[in-house]
């Protein structure tokens, strides 16, 4: 099967103006499909693929992701969000942490080895330079990616960072790949000390968890609080824009550029 990805050749469609005309192209083996925002300039440039949640690309989601993927694009990177629920007209369904939550941490993975073959197979992008980021449910597939056995080497990601996700017991297999968690002290639904209690026994590349105080689940949304399939969630501006510079700086730390 093959994907459909809208290519967005400006972050202007995300807040600026000037934005020359979006281009459609196709990636193998999935049925994600996402946008792409690049800097100005020839390149070639590190890119990211962001994974969205269990809830999809709802309109808080996309809202967060914009902010991120400027952020991104001033900082030189190229940004992919892939939304692989509304292809798959999925809704939040994945929230309910049934079968179709088991299955999409398989897909998923899957979604984002065809985006990093998109990516590398762009004049514009850096193909050494790579990487991916997920919140939530997304976040928790970025670790599965880091510790893939599966993943030939060529088709890994340089470095990743993980928003939110359930850390539990999948930390004491090694990984392959340098992961940064970024998590909020006042997660009930994916509670940080997992995160920090797994710090203490992961194996391989590089692991850190930074712990946001007073913060919820989807911390780095623009949302209030409230609650959602039972557990609260809330944005925190503070915590959303350190994590976005932590997350800047630790794929400039893993990098090669």
């Amino acid at each position: 099967m093959r994907v459909l990805l809208t290519a967005i050749w400006c972050a202007a469609v995300l807040g600026g103006s000037g934005c020359a005309p979006s281009e459609r192209v196709t990636v193998p083996d999935t049925e994600a499909s996402g946008s792409l925002a690049v800097p100005e300039g020839h390149g070639p440039f590190p890119a990211v693929v962001l994974m969205h949640g269990c809830s999809g690309l709802d309109p808080e989601v996309r809202k967060g992701n914009q902010v991120h993927v400027r952020h991104l694009v001033s900082e030189g990177f190229v940004a992919l969000v892939l939304d692989s629920f509304g292809p798959r007209r999925l809704g939040d369904v994945v929230c309910n942490e049934g079968d179709e939550m088991w299955a999409a941490y398989r897909y998923r993975q899957r979604d984002a080895v065809s985006a990093l073959r998109f990516l590398r197979s762009q004049p514009f992008v850096d193909r050494d330079n790579i990487f991916v980021m997920g919140q939530s449910h997304g976040g928790e597939v970025v670790l599965r990616l880091a510790r893939s056995r599966t993943i030939p080497v060529g088709d890994r990601f340089r470095a990743a960072v993980a928003y939110y996700p359930w850390c539990g017991n999948q930390l004491r297999e090694e990984r392959h790949t340098p992961v940064l968690v970024l998590i909020g002290e006042l997660d009930d639904w994916t509670p940080a000390f997992h995160c920090v209690e797994g710090r203490g026994y992961a194996r391989g590349a590089p692991f850190e968890v930074k712990v946001y105080p007073s913060a919820h689940h989807s911390f780095d949304l623009p949302m209030g609080t409230y609650r959602y399939k039972g557990h609260t969630v809330a944005g925190n501006p503070a915590a959303a824009a350190d994590s976005r510079d932590r997350m800047v700086a630790w794929f400039r730390e893993h990098g090669t550029f």
